[in-house]
């Protein structure tokens, strides 16, 4: 049966993963969406389908951060970017941008470095609560793909003429 069910496998496989990415992408903390945007469906071979996250901090997501150890990077340091971009979009929501270099923009820097500076010593000492999304897709969706995979089984023995019984 090796060609005719492959091929009734991975048609079926191809489904079952998109609709595990969907949920996932459903799960997942929405904030600018990269998290979420970057959730894809992979196939390294033909029997196989991966689906996860593209995006580094998916894992600190997923199962939090601990107390202690470094916290987070230093205000200045490039790796802070995103946290800072989602403490400004927090702090100064509604508000208008500010010219660079004016003492009213300084004024904006020293408060938002204040602000993160707090967030950095809260993780440090108080960790980051875990928001899985990937746990919970894979425990819903094992049930599925296991009934769904015995069916196309089952389909692709019925149409060569096989036994199709359990």
């Amino acid at each position: 049966h090796g060609q005719d069910m492959e091929r009734e496998l991975g048609s079926e496989l191809d489904v079952l993963a998109q609709e595990a990415a969907r949920r996932m992408r459903q799960l997942a903390p929405k904030w600018r969406t990269t998290l979420t945007n970057s959730i894809a469906v992979s196939a390294p071979d033909a029997m196989t389908r991966e689906v996860r996250p593209g995006v580094a901090y998916a894992p600190f997501v997923e199962d939090g951060i601990k107390p202690g150890g470094k916290g987070l990077p230093r205000f200045s340091d490039p790796a802070s970017k995103s946290i800072v971009d989602w403490l400004e979009s927090k702090a100064f929501t509604g508000q208008a941008r500010v010219r660079k270099g004016s003492g009213k923009y300084t004024a904006r820097e020293q408060v938002l470095r204040d602000r993160y500076e707090g967030l950095a010593w809260h993780v440090r000492h108080f960790g980051v609560k875990a928001q899985p999304f990937v746990e919970p897709t894979a425990t819903a969706m094992e049930p599925v793909v296991l009934r769904r995979l015995d069916l196309a089984v089952r389909r692709a023995l019925a149409a060569r003429g096989g036994d199709a019984g359990g």
